[in-house]
């Protein structure tokens, strides 16, 4: 797997990364790459956030942003942060990229599960990520309109809210596609899609927002030595707390037992071909 190459993808809109994961999640489905479990549940989310920029689907008639460009610009840059990721490698140690290294060190271990690659993808991109990808997608002129970054953080929410609603589809559609015992073991595991919705996404995206603004101010310093002091504070910070929360996901030990004895004990097992799955 060329991971250099993958990581090259720099999408400048929500249009250009949908297809960037793709075709990436074609190449990860073909190599059986644990990488596509997490990239799986970020393409869905991805494509509920594009039906509602464009006004399709359940969203035919119902407004949610109030400013869509500024999302779809926003959905671009946050995936191209994501790719940039794949370089990483699995080394919880890797400087600024911890909570990364978490996330594909389980991607790299035969024996982890469908979930927690989920979840410890969304604890890395939201938690390490999002802040800097909505610092980068903010300009001068939107810091010093007030009505403009109300409407910014109104659209940021509106978000939020979209990705809680996508969670029952994603959940059927990783069991469809990777992992049957999810479809019927959700009481056991504790709910997957509480389990989403709980960790990174409304929670530490409202989380994100003042992280955001800040990472924003410092890279709009007069002083070059202070706007690199200032970045590398918050970055510091921001992979800090994503690999200090990656840590308490992989501690929930009973949960992963739990997931792998009833994935082993499911008659069907899991889906031996992914490169048939349906990425429509």
């Amino acid at each position: 797997m060329n991971y250099k190459a993958l990581a090259a993808q720099q999408p400048k809109d929500i249009d250009e990364a949908l297809g960037y994961m793709r075709s990436t999640l074609h190449q990860f489905h073909a190599e059986r790459d644990g990488r596509a479990f997490f990239l799986r549940v970020y393409f869905m989310m991805t494509q509920e956030v594009q039906s509602a920029i464009n006004g399709t689907g359940a969203y035919r008639d119902r407004p949610v942003f109030m400013d869509p460009a500024w999302i779809q610009r926003l959905s671009g840059r946050f995936a191209s942060l994501y790719f940039s990721s794949l370089t990483v490698t699995g080394d919880e140690n890797a400087a600024g990229q911890r909570a990364w290294g978490a996330a594909h060190s389980a991607a790299s271990n035969p024996r982890s599960t469908v979930l927690l690659n989920a979840l410890l993808g969304i604890v890395a991109h939201i938690k390490k990520d999002l802040a800097q990808a909505i610092a980068e997608n903010l300009e001068q002129d939107d810091l010093d309109d007030t009505a403009t970054m109300l409407r910014r953080r109104f659209d940021h929410d509106q978000v939020n809210n979209l990705l809680v609603r996508v969670m029952g589809p994603i959940q059927e559609k990783l069991a469809d596609d990777y992992e049957p015992v999810l479809a019927v073991g959700d009481q056991v595991l504790g709910g997957l899609d509480e389990r989403l919705s709980s960790v990174g996404l409304r929670h530490y995206r409202e989380q994100v927002w003042g992280d955001a603004l800040t990472y924003a101010a410092m890279m709009r310093q007069s002083s070059k030595e202070h706007v690199e002091l200032g970045t590398e504070l918050v970055r510091a910070k921001l992979d800090w707390e994503s690999y200090q929360l990656a840590k308490e996901v992989k501690s929930w030990k009973t949960m992963w037992y739990l997931e792998r004895a009833l994935g082993r004990g499911w008659p069907w097992g899991g889906r031996s071909d992914w490169t048939h799955i349906d990425l429509s």
